[in-house]
């Protein structure tokens, strides 16, 4: 904890709140909101969900990877473990305005 204190007192904020937490909610998110759709079988929403997660993907893949503990253990998982469960939770509410 004290390494991870430590890096994150060392960090530019604006990068691992905006490039960092923020990117990895949403990608967490639109993952998440792939697999409310293909479970109720909305044909529509599949597609729009594939291609907003794969547009989205291109942001996160290419952005320079995670090498410090801050990073690995905490900017990368909890918001996207986060994402996933909102989008987990809002995916049927964005789906039924689609039907």
């Amino acid at each position: 904890m004290k390494k991870i204190k430590q890096e994150y007192r060392e960090s530019n904020k604006k990068e691992v709140w905006l490039d960092g937490v923020v990117a990895n909610f949403i990608y967490g998110m639109l993952g998440a909101i792939i697999v409310v759709a293909v479970t109720l079988r909305i044909d529509l929403a599949v597609l729009l969900a594939y291609l907003t997660y794969y547009f989205y993907l291109g942001k996160v893949v290419n952005r320079p990877k995670y090498i410090t503990s801050l990073g690995k253990f905490i900017v990368f998982p909890v918001p996207t473990a986060i994402g996933a469960f909102i989008g987990y939770k809002i995916g049927p509410i964005l789906l039924e305005l689609l039907k």
